[in-house]
C-alpha cells in the first residue's frame, strides 16, 4: 500500500500546484516507479472529475471512512484496469471496499468512458537534426509530432532514457505556435537584432525562439524576463539542459528599462492569466463546455490579471526599436484576449494588428486578425499579433 499512497501524494501534488505532471513524477530517481506510475497518473488527472463523481456516488451507497479521497481514485483506476492481471492480488480493507463494489464502479468506469479505447494524444517536439521516433508530423509547426499517448506511454516504458535526452520538449500545439508565428515573420536569413521574452518560465517558448534563432542564423541576444524566483531557477535548469544561449533576469517586465535594450526587435508576451484554457486546470475544474463568460468567483482575478496583461503591453511600446509583438494566454476569456489587445491598439495609434496565421480557421471574436485554439487536443490559447507602423 506504500506504493498507492506515494502516488495518492503525488496526485495531489499536481492537482494542488502549478507543477506539470512530468515535472513532478520524473524527480523521482527511481527508474521502474517512474515507468509505473506516470501512465496511471496522466490517466487520474485526464480523469479527475469523473472519478470524484465515482466516488461521491460509491459513499452515498455504502459510506467509508477515509481521508484521502485520491487514494480511493488510484486504487480505481488500479484494481478496475481491464488490462492490470495483478488486480486481484491488491489487497487491504480498502481494496476490499472497493472490490465489494464491482459492479457500480465499473458501470460507471463505463459510463465515463475512462477505459475507452478512445484515442488521446500529446505533442511532442523534436529539435532540429533529430530524428522523430513516432507520430505524425504537424501540419503546421515544424518537428511537432501528435504521438497516441497509449504508444508514448509504452515506448517510455521501453526507453526510461529517453526523458533523460534533451531532444525533445514534451509542448502542446498551441504552446508551441506563438514562437513560431513570431519567427516565421522573418523573412531574412543573417539579420542582426535582439528578441525579448518578457515572462519566460518555465521555458518551453523561450528553448524554441532560441533554436529558431540559430536556424535563421539570427546575429544577436535572446533575452528571458521572469519574475518568480522559483521559476526563474527552473528557466534557468531548463535553457541549460537544452543548451540554449539566452541572458535571463530575475525581475518584474515592467521594472525592465526599455533603453537599456536597443537592439529588440521582436518581444514574445505570454503573461499570467487565467489559465482557463489549460486541459489539465479544466479537468481539475470539470469544465467540459467552451464558455468564453467568466465564472462569478474569477471576476475580480479576471479584471487584475487583464489589467496587468495590457500593463506589459504597453511597457513594450517603449523599447525603441521594437517592430513586433506577439502577445499569447492560455485563455478562453475574451477580457483576457480580445478585449485586451483591442484595447491596446486604441490606445497606441502608433501600432497595427496583423492578420496572424490566416492559414488558421478559428479566429477571434469581432476581430478575424486574431487566432483562437479551443481545447480539444490541445489547450486553449488565444494569439495575436502587433506590428509598429512607423
Amino acid at each position: 500500500m506504500n506504493k498507492y499512497s506515494q502516488l495518492s501524494k503525488l496526485l495531489t501534488k499536481v492537482v494542488t500546484t502549478k507543477q506539470s505532471l512530468k515535472s513532478i513524477v520524473f524527480k523521482s530517481n527511481d527508474e521502474k516507479f517512474v515507468q509505473q506510475s506516470y501512465a496511471l497518473l496522466h490517466k487520474a488527472m485526464q480523469n479527475f472529475n469523473y472519478l470524484q463523481e465515482i466516488i461521491r456516488q460509491l459513499m452515498e451507497l455504502d459510506y467509508f471512512q477515509i481521508n484521502d479521497h485520491n487514494l480511493l481514485i488510484i486504487l480505481i483506476l488500479e484494481i478496475f484496469n481491464p488490462n492490470n492481471r495483478k488486480a486481484k492480488k491488491i489487497g487491504g480493507q480498502i481494496s476490499k471496499y472497493l472490490k465489494k463494489h464491482h459492479t457500480l464502479i465499473t458501470s460507471l468506469l463505463n459510463f465515463y468512458h475512462i477505459y475507452d479505447k478512445q484515442s488521446k494524444t500529446i505533442y511532442v517536439r523534436f529539435f532540429e537534426n533529430t530524428q522523430p521516433l513516432f507520430g505524425m508530423l504537424d501540419e503546421h509547426v515544424p518537428n511537432l509530432v501528435k504521438v497516441d499517448y497509449e504508444i508514448y506511454s509504452q515506448f517510455i516504458k521501453d526507453n526510461p532514457d529517453f526523458l533523460k535526452s534533451n531532444n525533445y520538449v514534451v509542448q502542446s500545439k498551441s504552446s508551441a505556435l506563438p514562437a513560431f508565428l513570431l519567427m516565421r515573420s522573418i523573412k531574412k536569413q543573417n539579420m542582426k537584432f535582439d528578441i525579448i521574452d518578457c515572462c519566460s518560465a518555465p521555458g518551453n517558448k523561450t528553448i524554441q525562439l532560441s533554436q529558431y534563432m540559430k536556424l535563421k542564423q539570427v546575429e544577436g541576444t535572446l533575452f528571458a524576463i521572469e519574475k518568480d524566483y522559483q521559476r526563474f531557477n527552473l528557466l534557468n535548469n531548463r535553457l541549460q539542459k537544452y543548451n540554449c544561449d539566452v541572458k535571463t533576469f530575475n525581475m518584474d517586465f515592467l521594472d525592465v528599462n526599455p533603453l537599456d535594450y536597443p537592439n529588440v526587435k521582436l518581444a514574445l508576451l505570454d503573461p499570467s492569466c487565467s489559465g482557463s484554457g489549460m486541459i489539465k486546470q479544466r479537468v481539475v475544474e470539470g469544465l467540459n463546455d467552451v464558455d468564453l463568460s467568466v465564472p462569478f468567483d474569477k471576476v475580480e482575478q479576471v479584471q487584475n490579471l487583464q489589467y496587468l496583461q495590457l500593463n506589459l503591453l504597453n511597457h513594450l511600446t517603449k523599447f525603441p526599436k521594437l517592430k513586433r509583438i506577439i502577445y499569447s494566454t492560455c485563455s478562453i476569456y475574451k477580457e483576457e484576449n480580445e478585449i485586451v489587445a483591442n484595447q491596446f491598439i486604441n490606445e497606441n495609434p502608433n501600432w497595427m494588428v496583423i492578420n496572424l496565421f490566416p492559414e488558421w480557421q478559428t479566429r477571434g471574436i469581432d476581430n478575424k486578425n486574431y487566432v483562437r485554439i479551443f481545447p480539444g487536443e490541445t489547450d486553449g490559447f488565444f494569439i495575436a499579433m502587433f506590428k509598429r507602423k512607423i
